[in-house]
């Protein structure tokens, strides 16, 4: 497996990995554009695992906040595709998104996680992440309610 830098090009790959989620993993109801995402994340880190050339997951991170006091700040998501689920792709990108995020300055990391989506939360937790709260039934999708696992790993200081 390689980590790479997530570019332009590997968008329809990481769409398709995104698509995968909808039902799952992810608040969304429709996957976005490129230029909707690549506008709602942070220009780094981005990243990609590749097997054989492949793309098989990908993670990123988004600003918390445009406000100064929160730059620092930024919300993960990382996707795996679903064939590839199990072998060690998730804590692989998640690890390597720490630390680029350490050396971005980045001291807070916080994920918002479907309660129901149990191999988030534990690859969270293997990652450094610690459960901060639950929010009850706060996201609606299809019409059925979801609590939130907020979840967050602090920089070392």
């Amino acid at each position: 497996m390689k980590i790479d830098a997530l570019l332009p090009a590997d968008w329809p790959a990481v769409r398709a990995i995104y698509e995968e989620g909808l039902d799952i993993g992810t608040f969304e109801e429709l996957v976005p554009t490129w230029d909707e995402w690549d506008r709602d994340h942070l220009v780094w880190p981005r990243l990609v695992a590749r097997v054989n050339g492949e793309v098989l997951g990908w993670a990123a991170l988004a600003p918390y906040s445009d406000r100064a006091c929160y730059r620092g700040v930024a919300e993960n998501s990382i996707y795996i595709a679903r064939h590839a689920r199990g072998r060690g792709i998730g804590r692989a990108l998640l690890e390597q998104l720490c630390r680029e995020a350490d050396a971005a300055q980045i001291w807070t990391l916080q994920a918002g996680i479907l309660a129901a989506n149990a191999a988030s939360i534990a690859l969270h937790d293997k990652c450094g992440f610690r459960v901060v709260g639950v929010r009850e039934k706060l996201a609606r999708k299809r019409g059925e309610w979801s609590d939130v696992v907020l979840m967050e790993r602090r920089a070392a200081a």
